[in-house]
């Protein structure tokens, strides 16, 4: 093998073990956050299980959330909401092409033409969350993901916040006192 080729080849293993040693760190390798102290809250004994998940049902609907799954004997309830962000498709996304304009007898006509972008259409914020109630204790954990139009996610993380937490406990027990909830109630 000459001088040429034992360079090329060793330029190319380094650059290949270059490129490996570049690579960020797994996102599912690393370890969870802790959930913030609102977010897990004791749990009234006093009101019967499916009470409790009738309440919350409707403090989640009440914040524009979905029910996908409810599970009585798990004590747990899965929603789901998604929101439009329009505006946010416009950036990191150039515009390639052309464009002309004429116009004869007063009236303009326009012509343009796009490569690689997309016509209409916003990323959409899904956030997924789940409650869980033992007999003693609720449980909220919760998700975010931005989904452009074209199905690729950009961002994806857990998205517990004690505010939210805390807003939706007080939601829950404002449902419960006025019997919104409670067998018999709608």
């Amino acid at each position: 093998m000459s001088t040429m080729q034992r360079f090329s080849v060793f330029l190319v293993v380094a650059l290949l073990t270059g490129c490996q040693g570049l690579g960020g760190q797994d996102p599912l390798g690393r370890s969870p956050e802790p959930l913030p102290r609102e977010c897990e809250w004791p749990r009234d004994g006093d009101v019967s299980r499916e009470d409790w998940l009738r309440a919350t049902i409707a403090a989640l609907e009440a914040r524009g959330f979905t029910i996908r799954n409810t599970e009585v004997e798990l004590g747990v309830v899965s929603a789901e909401r998604t929101t439009r962000l329009p505006g946010l498709g416009a950036v990191d996304r150039p515009w390639f092409g052309f464009s002309s304009l004429w116009g004869g007898f007063g009236s303009g006509s326009g012509v343009g033409l796009g490569f690689g972008t997309h016509f209409g259409g916003d990323p959409m914020q899904v956030e997924r969350l789940s409650v869980v109630s033992s007999d003693t204790t609720v449980r909220v954990t919760r998700d975010s993901s931005v989904i452009d139009p074209s199905g690729y996610v950009v961002d994806a993380r857990a998205d517990n916040h004690g505010d939210f937490c805390r807003e939706l406990n007080e939601s829950i027990a404002a449902h419960l006192r006025t019997g919104v909830g409670r067998e018999g109630n709608p």
